[in-house]
């Protein structure tokens, strides 16, 4: 899947998301229902860490990476609104956007490898366990993984730059530029002290 390249639907959405990460969106506009239905039918849709009101100038991006994602369930809220959850299935590099007559935004991507793709099995640490905990607490983000994979030190650390609370330019160097060791510091200092 590495080398593949391939035309997706964009969701500009300031979410970050990494492989094996699952969120739940609401869909109300009409262009991103189009977005849901021609993703169902095929090979998902790409969360791209931008805001919607920031791709004036299509061809640049501080932020040239987003989330392929799968749609793994669909739901609908109290109030009627489409509800989805996606699984990122893969990191992708964002080679250039363009728009059809919806301003639906497409893009030719190609696949990306990242460390949190990487399994890793560990004895439990303070970071697994804090996180158990924060699934304990908080039953919409447990609902979300059925199967967690808290023996796995990557997939733990992948969970807590999802969840944290810090800017999304902070998060995004965890992707282009900082390792799994990078990563693993930042957190723990963060939870951890």
């Amino acid at each position: 899947m590495k080398n593949l390249n391939v035309t997706l639907p964009i969701f500009p959405l300031p979410v970050f998301l990494l492989p094996g990460g699952v969120t739940k969106l609401r869909i109300f506009e009409p262009r991103y229902l189009k977005m849901v239905s021609t993703a169902s039918s095929g090979q998902g849709f790409v969360l791209w860490l931008q805001d919607k009101n920031i791709i004036a100038n299509e061809s640049s991006t501080s932020m040239p990476w987003g989330s392929w994602v799968d749609i793994i369930n669909f739901d609908q809220g109290d109030d009627g609104i489409l509800e989805i959850d996606v699984k990122c299935k893969s990191l992708v590099v964002i080679k250039s956007i363009a728009h059809d007559e919806n301003n639906l935004h497409f893009g030719d991507v190609s696949c990306i490898a990242h460390w949190s793709e990487i399994h890793v099995d560990m004895a439990k640490g303070k970071l697994s366990t804090s996180l158990a905990s924060v699934f304990a607490e908080n039953e919409r983000l447990d609902d979300l993984y059925p199967t967690k994979g808290l023996n796995d030190s990557h997939w733990v650390l992948a969970r807590w730059l999802e969840i944290l609370p810090i800017e999304l330019n902070v998060k995004n160097a965890f992707v282009v530029s900082y390792s799994f060791k990078e990563a693993k510091a930042f957190v723990e200092s963060v939870i951890l002290e």
